[in-house]
């Protein structure tokens, strides 16, 4: 993926003004994939677990580099390969092979990966509301560039920022109608709720989700 509005946008996000007050070194984490691609999958926020959130990380920075649970759902999900998923190392023995293989992934299956927000943090709490609203202006501009046919929305939080409108995942599960449009891009792109993939979230409901409504 090397698309110059995408390039552009992401050098905005790493000059975050919160990041710059709080003197986080952390960088940025940007979103990968493919551009007009079948789903873009969006999560809430990079942490220090993403291997290239490393003052020292050169190279394409997305969501979960050297996390492997992240993709062994979406493996189970059927949106990416098992053998790649599954022979994913620990993240101590992660190397650029790995991360390379994924970006095939996401690419051959017309995915594009990103987060909502896209500052790193030291800690897995969810983002101040202030920078969340700051950071959607960045998103919806992201979603315009992109033009994803749907969006996959991961958690509650995210599905409530696209859309405006609270959700009890609960009702995902049993399979009631929860799609609604974003409101933010002004594409009105429809967003389909899916559980968080790992920690706070449900890998096993989240993996069943994805694999009943986007498997390819």
């Amino acid at each position: 993926m090397r698309n110059t509005k995408l390039q552009k946008l992401y050098t905005q996000a790493d000059k975050c003004k919160f990041c710059k007050t709080e003197k986080n070194k952390l960088q940025h984490i940007h979103g990968y994939g493919v551009v007009n691609p079948r789903l873009m999958l969006v999560l809430i926020n990079p942490t220090y677990r993403n291997l290239s959130s490393s003052p020292e990380y050169h190279g394409d920075r997305f969501p979960f580099i050297g996390v492997r649970q992240f993709w062994k759902v979406l493996a189970d999900g059927g949106l990416v390969s098992k053998k790649v998923a599954y022979g994913l190392p620990p993240r101590a023995d992660w190397t650029l092979r790995h991360t390379k293989q994924l970006q095939r992934e996401l690419m051959r299956g017309k995915l594009f990966l990103t987060n909502a927000v896209k500052c790193c943090y030291s800690h897995s709490a969810y983002p101040d509301t202030k920078v969340i609203h700051h950071q959607m202006k960045l998103l919806a501009e992201e979603i315009n560039i992109v033009k994803p046919k749907k969006i996959v929305a991961f958690g509650g939080l995210v599905y409530k920022t696209l859309t405006g409108k609270p959700l009890k995942l609960s009702e995902c599960w049993s399979g009631k109608q929860t799609e609604e449009a974003e409101r933010i891009s002004g594409l009105r792109v429809r967003v389909a709720p899916c559980y968080f993939p790992i920690g706070r979230g449900n890998p096993r409901k989240a993996a069943e989700i994805l694999r009943r409504s986007f498997k390819l």
